[in-house]
């Protein structure tokens, strides 16, 4: 055993005590490996819902805190040099908890440079299945790069022009990069002419509408190629529709089509309320923040009546791409 592999456990450890949510909940770790870990959630009264049933919530955050872990646990990870942070976390409730310790379990299914991804369930100590999800954990510089909240603003947020949309500020938290108007509009006319340049897209129908600073519509028709087993909107052609809308925001905050910057999609959710949707909707997608490369949008899917049909979100990420070594002559 290396003495990195020793020090992992404390390290972890000091972790959780370091956190208030965590130590008010109650985590211990359990158990921990390279890019593996178990945390331990004993039964307390202050984390009950009902009864003895431990609140879904504390249910959640075992989840996470195991992810988290695991996160910690993979490769050279120094909390001194680093510092974590959720970038996307979802829960599927299997079974509930009743008066009984419960534990989480994280397992690394790949480590980036900076971004983690994570496979995490929660058992009781029976081994009973009781939640499982994915978590999306970020490892990096504890200044941030690219962090815009100290810019000046420049905009105020209650002014209606301002391209932030209502309520946003340029330079607070999560403030987007800020674009000279000539490199919004050139990114509107570039998308205005986007329509059937991405098959896959083009294929299912997808129309671009409008588009504004870090805001686009398109319009999918319920047509053959989008409709699933039930006729109505196949429920991955929903997701691509998110996927693809939410990364087409984020790029609408930078000079969209750069070729010194790289653009992949981090994490894609979507909730669909109507049973079967099998009329045209609208895919409403607006970037709403972001730090350093990393970009989020959120997405609405609504009837052409304006009825809202779906909703979900997009995390993105666009980095500059690195400089081609010049051939030696």
């Amino acid at each position: 055993m290396t003495a990195q592999q020793a020090a992992r456990p404390k390290r972890l450890s000091q972790i959780l005590a370091q956190s208030p949510f965590y130590a008010k909940v109650g985590f211990e770790l359990d158990s921990s490996g390279d890019g593996t870990a178990r945390v331990l959630l004993r039964y307390d009264e202050g984390n009950t819902t009902a009864a003895t049933a431990l609140h879904g919530g504390a249910i959640a955050a075992t989840l996470e805190a195991s992810g988290a872990m695991a996160a910690w646990s993979s490769g050279d990870a120094d909390p001194s040099e680093l510092i974590g942070r959720t970038l996307a976390c979802d829960v599927s409730y299997i079974a509930g908890a009743l008066g009984e310790d419960v534990f989480g379990e994280g397992r690394v299914l790949r480590r980036g440079k900076e971004i983690v991804y994570v496979e995490a369930r929660v058992l009781n100590g029976d081994g009973k299945l009781l939640a499982t999800g994915n978590h999306i954990y970020q490892l990096g510089p504890k200044k941030a790069q690219g962090d815009r909240r100290d810019e000046t603003l420049v905009a105020d947020p209650a002014d209606a022009t301002n391209p932030r949309g209502p309520g946003r500020t340029i330079g607070g938290i999560g403030a987007l990069p800020l674009q000279p108007s000539e490199v919004v509009d050139r990114n509107i006319a570039m998308m205005s002419k986007m329509d059937g340049r991405m098959p896959y897209m083009n294929n299912l129908g997808f129309q671009f509408v409008e588009a504004d600073y870090g805001h686009c519509v398109f319009r999918m028709p319920c047509q053959d190629a989008a409709r699933g087993e039930d006729g109505g909107l196949a429920g991955g052609a929903l997701l691509s529709a998110v996927d693809h809308s939410g990364s087409i925001a984020a790029w609408l905050t930078m000079p969209f089509g750069s070729p010194k910057h790289f653009g992949s999609t981090v994490n894609t959710k979507v909730q669909i309320f109507s049973p079967r949707i099998d009329e045209d909707v609208l895919i409403d997608a607006r970037a709403t923040g972001g730090c350093g490369t990393i970009f989020n949008s959120a997405v609405q899917i609504a009837t052409l009546r304006g009825e809202p049909v779906a909703q979900g979100s997009t995390i993105y990420r666009i980095v500059q791409r690195s400089p081609r070594a010049k051939p030696s002559s």
